[in-house]
């Protein structure tokens, strides 16, 4: 006996097999961590190992709130990468791995992510507003932010805006990402270096302040009483 296929059978047959193609056919997803420093790339110890870091707020513009990574095909397009994605939202990495290259570059073991818990006050805080993060067709990743520096009673000492560049060397998403880290290493260095200038010049006020008294009073003029003005009785 000889069985027949209907049309709507054969229709349906054939939507499963284009299924089951494109499935087949579609590249598997790729994901990337934005890297930090690493021990061998920071410098000796510049600092008082019990100095307390906070990191935070580190804001990124809204077209970097998505997995895809995010690159520019001209000043005006943005491209999508469908299967090459960040493991973590950028939103955590970037403040995650710029207080891990300031612990190392500082260097401290005390580094704070904002938010922190309220009992504890840090010596300094860093905030940290990202207005651009991306390659563009060139391959060339562009880094711009504006920073600041704030003393343990949120008085600001330093805002700076800067702006980094890196080359990712050839056009593909690892080398992209590559040079991401490079860029965000390098502002981490700009911070680092200006946290060390006011930790070091506040460790000098304190030693002027607690200058010894003998060496104090040498420059002190003498104590003399005053002289009697001329024509005075007493």
């Amino acid at each position: 006996m000889h069985h027949r296929l209907s049309v709507g059978g054969l229709a349906l047959l054939g939507i499963c097999l284009l299924g089951l193609s494109g499935c087949a056919g579609s590249p598997p997803t790729r994901f990337y961590v934005l890297p930090s420093l690493t021990g061998a790339e920071t410098a000796p110890p510049a600092a008082p190992r019990d100095l307390t870091i906070g990191v935070g707020p580190v804001t990124l513009p809204p077209y970097l709130d998505r997995l895809q990574i995010v690159t520019r095909a001209s000043r005006a397009r943005l491209v999508l990468g469908e299967f090459d994605q960040w493991a973590a939202a950028l939103q955590d990495s970037v403040p995650r791995v710029l207080a891990e290259n300031l612990s190392l570059l500082i260097p401290t073991d005390r580094v704070l992510l904002h938010p922190w818990s309220r009992t504890i006050e840090p010596d300094y805080q860093v905030t940290v507003d990202v207005t651009q993060f991306d390659a563009g067709p060139s391959g060339e990743v562009v880094l711009a932010a504006r920073w600041r520096i704030l003393s343990a009673n949120e008085k600001e000492l330093i805002i700076r805006k800067a702006r980094f560049t890196a080359a990712a060397g050839r056009q593909d998403y690892e080398a992209t990402v590559s040079a991401m880290g490079h860029a965000l290493d390098a502002l981490s260095q700009d911070i680092a270096a200006a946290l060390l200038t006011i930790v070091q010049q506040a460790l000098r006020s304190e030693q002027g302040a607690h200058e010894n008294p003998a060496a104090v009073a040498q420059h002190r003029p003498l104590n003399k009483r005053p002289r009697k003005a001329k024509g005075s009785s007493r």
